[in-house]
């Protein structure tokens, strides 16, 4: 079978009861080096809700521009309130902004203490709590991506997703690194049009982080798409491993 079946002659299986309690949150930071000093010390507080991912800019606001039409008048006011808080009376940068997803999980008192830590921590940093609903809605675009990727293929634009895992000390570096690399392949393929590079912070441990890198680029006009692809996710890859992060499958480790 070469490798591509094996057989299972043993196994531990470990067994974890429902959590009691389970709730959504959201944070917006006005920049990305704001998000990821939270992150870094919401890794060092060892204070760990079941599930946290800062997503860049890029992200954001490509998650913001897949939210659906609202229709509820009141609710319609109290966005438009909360926007123009953050813009108007804070001064955030839309192009600069991006927001951290949270999940909460266990015991009710489990929940409370995880909450509080995690919105000191970003009261610290400067961030502002953007409401469970945002908090559900970034993992939603999670299941989403794939079906959007294939469905952009129609539309000549190819696009994947690769992760790595870095030591918290090289990771702004990695992604400024990683990112430049890429526009920069870009242009020597000649790929006209500027591609979508887009990094969310995941996965928070100790003595680092695991990145995801989402980037993609349109192949109209190119002979041999795959071959370009390639050249450049090969790029983005080598500079991952001179930043000092790892190449695998899944998650970076």
């Amino acid at each position: 079978s070469e490798g591509n079946f094996g057989i299972i002659t043993e196994a531990i299986i470990r067994v974890r009861e429902v959590p009691k309690c389970r709730r959504y949150g959201s944070i917006v930071f006005p920049d990305w080096e704001t998000g990821f000093k939270f992150m870094h010390d919401v890794a060092r507080s060892r204070i760990w809700p079941a599930s946290i991912r800062l997503v860049d800019n890029v992200q954001f606001q490509f998650g913001m521009a897949l939210k659906p039409e609202e229709h509820n008048k009141l609710k319609e006011y109290i966005d438009m309130a909360k926007k123009k808080y953050l813009l108007d009376y804070l001064n955030f940068d839309p192009n600069k902004m991006t927001a951290v997803t949270l999940l909460f999980e266990g015991s009710n008192e489990d929940v409370k203490m995880q909450e509080k830590s995690i919105y000191g921590l970003a009261r610290k940093h400067g961030g502002i709590k953007a409401g469970a609903e945002n908090g559900l809605r970034g993992y939603f675009l999670t299941f989403a991506i794939a079906y959007l990727r294939d469905l952009s293929m129609t539309y000549s634009f190819v696009a994947e997703s690769f992760e790595t895992s870095v030591p918290w000390s090289n990771v702004l570096k990695l992604c400024t690194n990683v990112k430049e690399r890429i526009e920069r392949d870009c242009k020597e393929r000649r790929i006209k049009h500027k591609p979508f590079v887009s990094f969310r912070l995941t996965q928070v441990y100790e003595t680092g982080a695991t990145i995801y890198v989402y980037f993609g680029f349109r192949y109209d006009g190119l002979k041999d798409p795959v071959a370009d692809y390639s050249y450049v996710e090969d790029g983005a890859r080598d500079e991952v491993m001179k930043c000092g992060g790892s190449i695998s499958h899944h998650h970076g480790t």
